[in-house]
């Protein structure tokens, strides 16, 4: 998993066996599903005109629109413009005029809503993560909603990860009339998860730190991390134990370098994004990325104060990784990097970058002129 190797051979997606679309149906309106909060909603037609609470979800809408995932999007909160700018280019140069279209609510990060800019928009759906339900019961926005005729569906790819996001895409799939694309790709999924389920199954399981957005405040901070949710969950999914589980009380907060070398991680992990802050110093991994500056962002991090008393820095067992993927249907590869810098004994073999190939490739309408570059080992500590 070195920066070389981590640049995606993208002609190897060719390699890969087409998996055919299955008998999917399409799907016939009005339409009532169960969505990822357990709510029962009627979809009257198939939707047109959506407003997207998360804007990370554009990777999910890739892998069902593929010819153009912002041909429905009327409104939204573009996130990734602002988190990361880079790959949003690479989106907004595929699809010049699509992009351009969707209106940047910029809601709150917790969900927050103005209802008549949502309502001027004229939406047939509005898709929010189930995170943010508690901010949509107390502005009784489902009640409202109701009102106008307009159903919400919650769908989750951040709170149980590797359990709902592919649920997720089989649920857009199902909403949006691409049943048969929402299960070729769920049934990719289903498929790597399995595999690497099986190898790490029985395996001792490393204690793992999160430096969540690491860098982003700058090159003294430390550290930034999640709990049980997001990065956490992805951890334990991949055969590791999260730390930040047992240091934190709530879903994510900070924790003190003094902390962080006591807790003894075997693996340290930091997620990285081209964030858009002055300050930023994180590993600008992402769909455009340039592997010299990644390697020295990855260097700089765990040269901050303390770090070389870092147990998993001392022992050369540093990662660095794509940022949104905890947000992202993608996460099957964040599941396999993990797992083989977890694992390596077992999963020598397993090549998460040949499978990421693959999803743009195969999957989305990207196309195999990108070169992501998504996660990579830290230099060797000196």
């Amino acid at each position: 998993m070195s920066l070389r190797s981590s640049l995606l051979p993208l002609a190897a997606g060719a390699l890969f066996a087409c998996l055919s679309f299955g008998s999917a149906q399409a799907s016939e309106y009005p339409l009532t599903i169960t969505d990822l909060a357990g709510r029962e909603v009627t979809i009257p037609s198939e939707p047109q005109r959506i407003v997207v609470q998360d804007g990370r979800d554009l990777f999910g809408l890739a892998l069902l629109d593929r010819d153009d995932p912002f041909k429905r999007i009327v409104a939204w909160n573009n996130i990734l413009v602002r988190s990361d700018p880079t790959s949003w280019g690479v989106f907004a140069q595929r699809w010049p005029e699509s992009s351009k279209r969707p209106i940047d609510m910029k809601f709150g990060d917790e969900g927050q809503v103005n209802l008549e800019e949502v309502a001027a928009a004229k939406p047939d759906l509005l898709v929010f993560q189930v995170r943010v339900r508690q901010a949509l019961d107390d502005a009784d926005l489902f009640n409202r909603l109701k009102a106008l005729n307009i159903p919400i569906v919650l769908i989750d790819t951040e709170m149980e990860p590797t359990v709902n996001a592919p649920k997720t895409i089989a649920l857009l799939g199902e909403v949006l009339n691409r049943e048969a694309e929402a299960k070729e790709f769920t049934d990719f999924y289903a498929d790597r998860l399995a595999k690497v389920q099986k190898a790490v199954a029985g395996q001792p399981e490393p204690r793992v730190f999160v430096d969540a957005k690491a860098g982003q405040k700058g090159s003294e901070f430390c550290c930034f991390t999640h709990g049980d949710v997001y990065w956490g969950k992805l951890v334990a999914a991949s055969g590791g134990v999260n730390l930040g589980t047992e240091l934190l009380k709530g879903r994510t907060g900070d924790v003190t370098t003094e902390t962080l070398i006591g807790a003894k991680p075997d693996v340290l992990l930091m997620t990285g994004s081209p964030f858009s802050q002055a300050e930023s110093v994180s590993p600008p991994f992402g769909l455009v990325a340039a592997p010299e500056k990644v390697e020295t962002a990855l260097k700089g991090l765990i040269g901050r104060p303390g770090f070389s008393h870092v147990k998993a820095v001392a022992d050369d067992r540093a990662y660095g990784i794509y940022h949104q993927l905890y947000a992202s249907a993608w996460n099957i590869y964040a599941v396999e990097f993990l797992a083989k810098a977890f694992h390596p004994q077992v999963l020598s073999s397993l090549d998460p970058d040949a499978d990421l190939a693959t999803i743009l490739t195969r999957f989305t309408g990207l196309g195999a002129d990108v070169k992501p570059l998504f996660g990579a080992k830290a230099p060797t500590a000196r």
